[in-house]
């Protein structure tokens, strides 16, 4: 397909395009999510009649506040766990507008050519990445591209967890049901490694967080906060990162919707251990200075009171280089391990039993 391929705009697309627009704060802010908004539906009817599957509940420009806080015109696809971004232009332009906000983080870029009063839109090209604010028309590369690009052999598989903070997750991390039962669980087993916890009230608790930081010995809380709005504040405000995972948790024990809180996922290794019952889980938490933390912790389920002796939570970097290795002993209750790394960082986690063994790739 080296044509523009010409769609016809549906009046329900107008309609959601208008719903979305009248959301908006400022009068450019509507006509750009308007624009967006019939992008998106567009690039999906002609995936549709290509019998790709498209999600637009997952993309990101679905979401209401997301909308009002980044001009974003992603479509989803499964597939591929990734997004297309879809971008528009009018036929007077020579080139198309890209936002830093989505140069990464995306599968490719979709062209459209949109003008009033909006009846019919044409797909002009793609491109697989871009880094200029202005994209020459020239750069474009024909539909085939991007028919290759959505059809082509998967590679493999990496956990995005960066997509976690969209609350975009893998099919085999989808948050379960029985997570915050799971999570309970290993709180309970946590609070066990410290009878006295569970006696101390939640003020006194955070209180002890404050005074521990590193950097601010005696500290207290401020007067004017409740418990959970410290811990909130700390969060965002400490450096010392164990306090901040500390904070992170507590306040995922008492609101695991909070946005402050910590994205956590698990998975149930049985079927890769040989039945043998161990749980998995993976947090993560993003820092002021834009750098992520990391936690990974293994437990047994709620009925198994202790671990296997001998099992093993192994890390390898980007090169395959071993960069941490715990390994259970009788009296653990779970293992963990938590670092901090850049966006962009590849790594991988091993769960090894007698001679079985999990591995799973992962993106931050």
């Amino acid at each position: 397909m080296t044509e523009p391929i010409t769609i016809t705009i549906a009046l329900t697309d107008c309609q959601q395009a208008y719903q979305f627009a009248k959301q908006q704060p400022t009068k450019e802010r509507s006509q750009q999510v308007y624009r967006n908004t019939l992008a998106v539906l567009v690039t999906q009817r002609f995936l549709e009649r290509l019998g790709i599957e498209t999600d637009l509940a997952a993309s990101h420009c679905w979401n209401p506040l997301e909308q009002q806080l980044e001009n974003i015109a992603d479509l989803y696809i499964p597939s591929l766990n990734g997004f297309l971004e879809c971008r528009s232009l009018q036929k007077s332009d020579r080139k198309c507008h890209i936002p830093p906000e989505v140069w990464s983080d995306r599968l490719g870029y979709v062209i459209i050519q949109l003008d009033e009063p909006y009846q019919e839109a044409k797909i002009l090209g793609f491109v697989e990445s871009v880094s200029v604010l202005e994209l020459p028309l020239s750069y474009l590369k024909p539909l085939d591209s991007l028919l290759d690009c959505l059809t082509s052999e998967p590679q493999d598989p990496v956990v995005k967890l960066s997509h976690w903070l969209k609350n975009v997750f893998e099919y085999d991390w989808q948050p379960s049901k029985n997570l915050l039962q799971i999570m309970k669980a290993s709180v309970t087993r946590r609070a066990e490694l410290d009878p006295q916890r569970g006696d101390i009230p939640l003020r006194q608790q955070v209180e002890k967080l404050y005074r521990h930081q590193s950097s601010h010995r005696g500290k207290t809380i401020p007067s004017h906060l409740d418990p959970q709005q410290a811990l909130v504040n700390l969060i965002q405000t400490t450096h010392d990162d164990e306090i901040r995972w500390k904070s992170a948790e507590l306040l995922w024990e008492l609101d695991p919707k909070h946005p402050a809180c910590p994205v956590i996922s698990a998975k149930d290794l049985g079927i890769y251990l040989l039945g043998y019952a161990m749980v998995l889980i993976v947090g993560i938490l993003p820092k002021p200075d834009g750098r992520m933390l990391v936690l990974l912790r293994v437990y047994p389920p709620e009925q198994q009171p202790q671990m296997p002796t001998g099992l093993k939570l192994i890390g390898l970097d980007d090169a395959g280089d071993l960069f941490f290795e715990v390994e259970s002993r009788p009296q653990d209750n779970y293992i963990q391990f938590k670092f901090t790394g850049d966006r962009g960082d590849r790594f991988s986690v091993q769960v090894i039993f007698n001679d079985v063994s999990f591995t799973e790739d992962f993106l931050l």
